[in-house]
């Protein structure tokens, strides 16, 4: 499936100057869509949706995440409420080219506002890797790694993600 044509033709995403900018309808949210971050960005969030099933409504990006005395920005988060209450799916994107280094750093972000927030799940990608993890409710919050985050509706997760 052609994500960014079927998020166009369902009008979760619409761009602007000869596709220079992306804007996600739901946040009327304009971003650089030449920026390769933002890119995958855009096919992670149109596959939350359209992949996965989540509704819209409870699919926020660049959230603010309170980190100590800092503020951090998450590129998306999934809640489990349409009140944006409970924190489900961290989301973290790379662009396509990112180091190993910068891509494990990522992941580890992610894990942090992860545990900051609440979340239950995490998922860092670049497009051409994903990592997955569950964050335990109880300390030790050290991460599980998965092999997927869950569709819409799914409380249990499979141990796998192919079967052959």
């Amino acid at each position: 499936m052609d994500l960014i044509a079927e998020g166009l033709k369902q009008n979760l995403i619409q761009f602007e100057d000869d596709r220079k900018y992306i804007v996600y309808v739901h946040q009327d949210k304009r971003r650089n869509f030449a920026n390769p971050e933002e890119q995958v960005q855009a096919e992670t969030f149109l596959q939350l949706i359209l992949i996965y099933k989540y509704p819209i409504q409870r699919i926020r990006q660049f959230v603010l995440v309170q980190m100590g005395s800092d503020t951090k920005e998450a590129d998306i988060i999934v809640y489990a409420d349409e009140a944006h209450k409970a924190p489900l799916i961290i989301v973290e994107c790379k662009k396509e080219s990112v180091s190993e280094l910068e891509f494990v750093r990522a992941a580890d972000q992610a894990v942090s506002y992860a545990v900051a927030e609440g979340a239950r799940f995490v998922w860092a990608t670049s497009k051409l890797k994903n990592e997955y993890f569950e964050i335990p409710a109880k300390k030790p919050k050290d991460r599980i790694t998965i092999p997927d985050v869950p569709q819409f509706g799914v409380t249990e997760l499979a141990r796998f993600k192919f079967a052959k």
